[in-house]
Order: C-alpha cells, then structure tokens, then sequence
C-alpha cells in the first residue's frame, strides 16, 4: 500500500483525523487519532478502520464507510473507540470522498468530534437541574410552611381575642351570679319564716276563720307548693353552682398562657375542659372520663388543654344528637396518650389523610375555619409529641395525643 503523508496542520489538528482507502483500510491519520486508537500509525496502516472501533461498533463503522463511498459524504456517525482504562470514547464523524494525488486514487476523509466533552456537560447540566429540583421542592415546602404558619397565626389571633372575649364575659357574669346567689340563700332563710307564720294563722283565727283559710288553702294546694318551693331551691342552687364551673373553666381556658412550661397534673386541667365541653353537647351526648394515674407532664397547660377541646369538639359534632365521647389518659412506654374516642359517622381514609391541612374541614360551609386541627398539630409538634387518628365509616373516631413524659 502506497504511503500517504499528511501536511503538518492536518498532523497536529486537535480533532482526530483519518485518511481510508476504498476498501475501508488506514492510510494515514493523525496525532489525535493515534491517541484515541492507543497505537502508532506504523502499526495501523493497512489495517481495517473498523478494527478501531469496539466491538459494537465495528457494524456500524462499515456502514459508515459504504455511505460515505455510495453518497459521497456522511455526518454525524457516532462510533465508539474502546479505551485502555475506563468506558469507551463515543465519536462523531463526519466523511467524505475525494481523489488521491498523483494517480486520482478514491479516498475517504474521516473527521472526528470526540463527545467526552459534551457528555460531560450533559451531565453537568443534569446534575444542576436535579439541584434545582431539589432548590423548588424546598422551596415550595417552605412556602407550604409559610402558609401553615400564616393560618396558624390567623387562628391564634381569633383565639386571643376569643379568650379576652370570653374572659371580660366570665367576669360579666360573675356579678349577676353573685346576685343570683345571695338573693337565694335569702328566699331560703325567708321561707322558713314565711312556713312557720302560715303555720300560726290557724292557732290566731276563729273556727269559722279557720275553715275558711283551710279550704282557701286547700284550693291552692298549699302543701304542694311547700313541697315544690323544697325542691326548688336545691335544683336552683345545683344550678348555680354549675353555672359557676362552667365561668370558672372559661376563665381559666381564656387566661393567658405563661411563656414557658410547667410540670403539669393534665387530669386536673382536663376536668375545667369536659365541663366547657359538656356544656356546649347536645343533651344526647354523654362525655365519659377515664384517668389512668400519669406523673406530671412538662408542658404548656393551656395550649394542651386547647388540643383537647378541640379534640372533644370534633368528636362531639361526629356523634350529631345522641352517642357517647370517651377522654381517656394512659401511659404507653416513654410517652404520656391522650386519646379521644366517638362512637360517631367515622371518615374514609381519603378524609382522614386530610386531617391537619390548614382550612380543609368536614363540616358544612360556613360552620368551621379547617384551622383547628392544623393548630393543635402544632402544639403537638411544638412540645415534641404528635397527634394521630384513626377512623373507618360508620365505626367512629379515636384522636390520640402523644406527649413525652420527659
């Protein structure tokens, strides 16, 4: 095979470069060539351009070359170079044809882009987009955040101005109770005056006068209404009394919370929110309690006594006119379960994965914010516990309430 030499620019060009016979055999190539291939041009004249290439490519190079010879020129052929270290080198030609001096030989050219380069900027350019994936997917959990915290700052603020609300209502209503009160324990002390003077009439009056008070007596049925006005003022003042509880729970459910926490007996807190919460059930729904002995719990009173009022709330709505509500305490390891149970409607598991989203309610329009959950999820949080409910249709709701003991 007659030698063929290439000029010194086409030598030291950067991109690989290889001159072919008809055949498809070397006859030249230059320095980027012979670094790619891994062998000197001596030893690569005569051989077959696709014993260049990989295994996998040799097809393709062959189909390279009769394209070239057929067409005259061919573009972006990707072939790879196996390497001695390392995956292969994809390359891209670009061939064409053309005549050898002095005796007009047929000849083809062969181009090379080694794509290394742009792999790795393909890869580059992947590796930023997955950052700016991850960048906007914190970035909108973060602005998820921001709302929640938004709707929890919403809440709070109806919350406070409740409690002053509630608290300036509380205080109203002491004094007219105080009124209530005393003016009783008066009429108590006065009807029994008032009985052992009736009583003497008949010892101050004439036969004839007596017969008449008897039967005026008689007609209106004095015995009775003594017994009735007996009974009367006990229910009065049990209904006073519950009255009283029930301002008091309001007060201290309105008072608001110290900044930090205490160790806190939840029992004792809980007693002021089931009366704030019978109060307000229907008279269907019977609020059960049950206690199991806890140590004192460091945590924020008032706001986990907000949780769970919100908790017996919920679940007094689910039982609608008539079921029951059990608030139960117990211990479960390291942790202190507050669990609120109905007999109620229950929710599917599409309603209960829903739970917490700040303004996603249940109830009908207009009849809840959806924020109250979302904020007792926070206090939850806030003091290293978690809230947890489980519900099937038709079998009721139990929501428990984690907190640790330490």
């Amino acid at each position: 095979m007659q030698p063929f030499t290439l000029d010194a620019p086409t030598q030291q060009a950067a991109l690989p470069f290889v001159v072919l016979d008809a055949d498809g055999r070397v006859l030249a190539l230059n320095a980027a060539m012979e670094r790619i291939v891994g062998q000197p041009v001596a030893a690569l004249c005569g051989q077959s351009f696709t014993s260049l290439v990989d295994a996998f490519s040799r097809e393709k190079a062959a189909m390279m070359v009769a394209a070239t010879l057929e067409r005259g020129a061919v573009s972006d052929w990707e072939l790879n170079h196996a390497q001695p270290s390392g995956p292969p080198l994809l390359v891209s030609y670009h061939t064409w044809t053309w005549r050898m001096p002095p005796d007009d030989r047929l000849a083809l050219a062969a181009m090379g882009q080694p794509l290394q380069a742009a792999l790795s900027l393909t890869a580059q350019l992947a590796a930023t987009n997955q950052q700016l994936e991850g960048a906007l997917l914190q970035l909108e959990r973060t602005h998820k955040e921001l709302k929640d915290a938004q709707a929890q700052l919403v809440r709070l603020e109806k919350m406070r101005a409740l409690g002053q609300l509630v608290a300036g209502v509380a205080h109203e209503v002491n004094t007219p109770l105080a009124f209530v009160a005393n003016n009783l324990e008066f009429l108590s002390d006065v009807l029994v005056q008032l009985r052992a003077l009736h009583e003497r009439y008949h010892s101050l009056v004439d036969a004839e006068q007596g017969q008449r008070l008897a039967a005026a007596a008689a007609e209106a049925d004095v015995e009775q209404l003594w017994a009735d006005i007996a009974e009367v003022l006990p229910e009065s003042r049990e209904g006073l009394s519950r009255i009283a509880s029930i301002v008091q729970a309001l007060r201290a459910f309105a008072r608001p919370d110290d900044p930090g926490q205490q160790a806190a007996d939840l029992a004792v807190g809980f007693a002021g929110t089931v009366r704030i919460a019978r109060a307000a059930a229907p008279n269907g729904v019977t609020i059960h309690e049950a206690y199991a002995p806890l140590p004192r719990i460091v945590c924020n009173p008032g706001q986990i006594n907000q949780v769970v009022l919100n908790l017996l709330t919920n679940a007094v709505q689910a039982v609608s006119a008539t079921g029951h509500v059990t608030l139960r305490t117990q211990q479960e390891g390291v942790w202190a379960v507050v669990s609120v149970s109905d007999d109620g409607v229950g929710m599917d598991e599409t309603t209960l994965a829903r739970l917490g989203e700040p303004f996603f309610t249940t109830r009908p329009l207009g009849s809840g914010t959806g924020l109250g959950l979302a904020i007792s999820r926070g206090i939850a949080e806030r003091h290293g516990g978690r809230l947890e409910f489980t519900s099937s249709p038709g079998q009721g709701t139990t929501a428990r309430l984690l907190l640790p003991l330490t």
